[in-house]
């Protein structure tokens, strides 16, 4: 069975908010899809001892070296990762040399199509059937507000 989700981060990949306003943004998000006839799976704050991969499934298109724009490949990338870290999103080095130009680069520089974020916090929204597909720019200022720092979201389809 196929999921969806969408997966809230914070900007900056080290920050992480208190317990309490992990819940209390988690808790807002909760509610978007509280509607009548709206359903979600689960809603959930998930705290990363590193800075974990925030992916998007097989919604990321292709990967492109930010020095020489080459596109670099999914599959270099997915093979990266699986070397790093096995079954664990977490990493412990962020450091990489890309094969297009061979210049030394942090992972996070890579620019994904579409979207792949690092962060050692997220909510993860699983499976649900509210529309829009995504949270708002309004919903989104409103979480970033109760967790205390800006966010952005990546959509995921595994």
């Amino acid at each position: 069975m196929s999921e969806l989700l969408i997966r809230v981060i914070p900007t900056d990949l080290e920050w992480q908010p208190t317990p309490e306003a992990a819940i209390a943004a988690a808790e807002y998000v909760a509610g978007l899809f509280a509607g009548p006839g709206d359903h979600v799976e689960s809603v959930e704050p998930l705290f990363y001892d590193r800075i974990a991969v925030i992916d998007g499934g097989e919604y990321l298109e292709d990967v492109f070296c930010p020095r020489c724009e080459a596109s670099i490949g999914v599959d270099w990338f997915w093979d990266l990762l699986q070397v790093r870290t096995g079954n664990d999103p977490t990493l412990n080095d962020l450091a990489v040399t890309v094969p297009c130009c061979g210049a030394a680069l942090a992972l996070p520089e890579l620019r994904f199509e579409d979207p792949l974020g690092f962060a050692r916090f997220e909510i993860t929204i699983k499976n649900w059937t509210r529309g829009p597909w995504e949270l708002s720019d309004h919903e989104l200022t409103t979480t970033a507000a109760l967790l205390g720092h800006p966010v952005l979201q990546i959509q995921a389809h595994y």
